[in-house]
């Protein structure tokens, strides 16, 4: 009976040393091609080891939204997620994400809000037609603010995150926006779209050279009133011949992770935002790192937060890196 006992206890000893080895830090980011999933696997490459009683893994996802509904639910322990996503949700489903559940580890770059209007696009409703008609008619677009207030009650066409995006203005600044998923076609001029990506986007690019858009001004001292999450951008695009510089918002990207009562249990989230701001200057010259690194740098270096709460950094940890 001894002998079965000791063997029962080893295997139990056994079972315990496995399921602790076993969890996994999951951090959700995009699709397999995309800033976000590249970035994670940068992350893992620099951290992984740093994180004590976990193993980082980095998983596909389907952006933001994905991730930030996988944190909520325990799909993921972390994720990334735009910084007016966040704010969106929070107001949303406050229960479920605000600064006491949701912390922020780092933040990462920034993204520029692109809104392409149609070249004679015709707005509805009476109220909009004489500003529209004063937009249109001012031949020098570079100098023409838009108002969001014009876009009140329209039809937006994104896809993908920018969806969530459109509305997330439309939500910020009472624009009652209708937001149709479309796809990528510069012949369909039935509506405004609103496509959030790095810039120069790709995509922004073939839509103003087909000359059927107009990349619109946005105003970010009058934007920045109401939403003060959103960053002032200027991006660069050739424009009828000549590269012009059209100022936007941008929004930030957040590494953000799920956060305990128990400071105890967010020792890893701790560990591995450490690890981050320690490495950020050899993640930005790596030349096998994502590109995007070096806006990042520059942000810390600039102590740059946004208004979230953040997970504390070990100062003790980052003296020992330097």
């Amino acid at each position: 009976m001894k002998y079965k006992f000791t063997s029962v206890a080893v295997l139990a000893a056994s079972l315990v040393t496995t399921s602790v080895a076993a969890k996994e830090l999951v951090m959700g980011t995009g699709g397999p091609t995309g800033n976000y999933f590249g970035m994670g696997n940068d992350i893992s490459e620099y951290c992984a080891d740093d994180v004590t009683n976990y193993d980082l893994s980095i998983a596909n996802s389907g952006g933001s939204v994905d991730n930030l509904l996988g944190i909520t639910n325990k799909k993921y322990a972390l994720g990334m997620v735009q910084e007016d996503v966040l704010n969106f949700h929070a107001k949303r489903s406050p229960k479920q994400v605000n600064k006491n559940r949701i912390k922020v580890l780092v933040g990462l770059h920034e993204e520029a809000v692109h809104l392409l209007i149609p070249k004679n696009y015709k707005p509805k409703g009476k109220d909009s037609g004489g500003m529209w008609n004063k937009w249109f008619g001012n031949s020098d677009k570079k100098a023409s603010k838009f108002e969001l207030s014009m876009l009140k009650g329209q039809t937006v066409g994104a896809w993908g995150g920018s969806m969530v995006s459109a509305q997330a203005l439309s939500y910020f600044f009472n624009l009652n926006l209708s937001v149709a998923e479309t796809s990528n076609n510069v012949n369909d001029v039935s509506m405004p779209l609103i496509l959030v990506g790095g810039a120069p986007y790709s995509v922004v690019d073939e839509y103003l050279k087909s000359g059927k858009w107009t990349l619109a001004a946005l105003d970010y001292d009058d934007i920045s009133q109401t939403a003060g999450f959103y960053s002032k951008q200027n991006v660069n695009y050739q424009i009828g011949g000549k590269v012009q510089s059209v100022q936007t918002v941008g929004v930030r990207a957040l590494l953000v992770g799920k956060s305990f009562r128990k400071k105890t249990r967010n020792a890893s989230m701790t560990e591995l935002a450490t690890c981050i701001y320690a490495n950020v200057a050899d993640l930005a010259d790596d030349p096998n790192t994502n590109p995007n690194w070096a806006s990042v740098y520059d942000y810390i270096e600039d102590e740059g937060q946004s208004d979230w709460s953040y997970f504390p950094l070990d100062e003790e940890k980052l003296e020992e890196y330097e």
